[in-house]
């Protein structure tokens, strides 16, 4: 049964490796939302064709609600990594990387 879980179950620097890449889509991803919404304001006033300033504001709209569970997965495999399943003061502890955390919603808005 050892064996077993050993395979199935990602060791703590293997859950805080696929957190770090999920956090940093996430980021891509706010960066595309911002991209496309710098677009879309670009388009009002030339002659664009219609519905293209609307389109690339629910793709940004997208972008930023994938990001947003993004991080929630994020730290939620954060959770896991710790004993009882809990993320103290907000950053993994003994991870040996200078990473800061922060749960879902409590990075102010600043990435969407």
């Amino acid at each position: 049964m050892t064996e077993l879980l050993s395979r199935t179950v990602p060791s703590p620097a293997g859950l805080l490796d696929r957190a770090i890449a999920l956090r940093t889509d996430a980021d891509l991803l706010d960066g595309y939302a911002r991209r496309l919404l710098a677009t879309a304001a670009a388009l009002t006033g030339t002659a664009a064709p219609e519905g293209s300033r609307a389109a690339l504001e629910r793709q940004a709209a997208a972008c930023r609600a994938s990001a947003r569970r993004l991080r929630t997965a994020a730290w939620a495999l954060l959770t896991h990594r710790r004993p009882g399943g809990t993320v103290r003061d907000g950053a993994p502890a003994r991870t040996g990387r200078d990473v800061t955390w922060t749960g879902p919603g409590e990075d102010g808005g600043a990435r969407g």
